[in-house]
């Protein structure tokens, strides 16, 4: 049986490659007229060569006649024994690989925007310390992906990253919906809040700093970061702090927490976290 990759783009790009060798193979299946003619020329001499010693019994235009209808006949039987809905399956498969490379260009988006909100944390001041990428899990949770972790003075930031081309709608009920243009026309989507995804990752951090740090008052933070530059946020979320990029670094420098975290505690934290992390990959 053949195993896709636990990484999400090498699973994609695996089922693109099956995909695309499948319809490779579909299309390279000789069409009719093709395999009439490998049928017809070795039937037709079979049956001229019977009307030669038959010595008269059939005649020469019976045999060719006979000799076409019978390849036609095989001709058929072989596409439809063993060329089955040719064009039914080679729309299947070409339908298939549209979505995958509509879901590869998606998640290529997500991860350029995860490098770029990467390197903004990158410019915090030196007393922040960013791990990206984790995944973290608690005895009752099962794990997480953490886009980002941030540990400074003020506690503990973890932010969800989301690449988004279009206008997100937030409403005063914590409901969001896409606006994105195609084709001279607006298209309004639903889109699921990102409040289960941050509500998650602070049970589990909460969990885990309970354990770990049982004397030690951690502040947690749940950001949701909008990498793509285009992206127009309206509303505000009642639930959850929402935030371009741009904006990101100045918001976190902003938060207080009395009394913050000492160095020596950022620093137990952040390594507590990383022995923590279940590497996936």
């Amino acid at each position: 049986m053949y195993k896709l990759p636990e990484d999400p783009l090498q699973n994609i790009n695996a089922k693109i490659d099956y995909y695309q060798q499948e319809l490779e193979a579909l299309k390279k299946q000789k069409e009719f007229p093709f395999i009439y003619m490998v049928v017809a020329l070795p039937t037709t001499a079979v049956f001229i060569v019977l009307a030669i010693v038959s010595d008269g019994l059939i005649d020469f235009t019976v045999a060719i006649t006979g000799a076409l209808f019978f390849s036609l006949l095989f001709t058929c039987a072989y596409l439809v024994l063993y060329q089955p809905n040719r064009e039914e399956m080679q729309g299947q498969l070409q339908r298939q690989l549209s979505v995958l490379h509509r879901e590869k260009n998606k998640l290529e988006a997500g991860l350029r925007g995860e490098k770029e909100v990467a390197y903004i944390l990158g410019w915090l001041p030196k007393q922040y310390i960013t791990l990206n990428n984790i995944y973290l899990s608690g005895p009752e949770f099962e794990t997480q992906q953490f886009d980002h972790i941030v540990i400074g003075p003020p506690g503990v930031i973890h932010l969800e990253t989301k690449t988004i081309n279009g206008a997100i709608l937030i409403d005063d009920k914590g409901d969001w919906t896409v606006l994105r243009a195609t084709q001279n026309k607006i298209n309004r989507e639903g889109m699921d809040s990102p409040l289960p995804q941050i509500q998650r990752h602070e049970a589990i951090l909460q969990s885990f700093f309970k354990e770990k740090f049982p004397d030690l008052s951690i502040p947690t933070y749940g950001i949701v970061v909008m990498a793509n530059s285009r992206t127009i946020i309206e509303g505000q979320d009642p639930h959850l702090t929402v935030l371009k990029k741009d904006k990101l670094n100045e918001y976190i420098k902003s938060l207080q927490t009395n009394p913050p975290l000492t160095q020596e505690a950022i620093k137990t934290i952040a390594l507590s976290l990383i022995e923590h992390h279940q590497d996936l990959s």
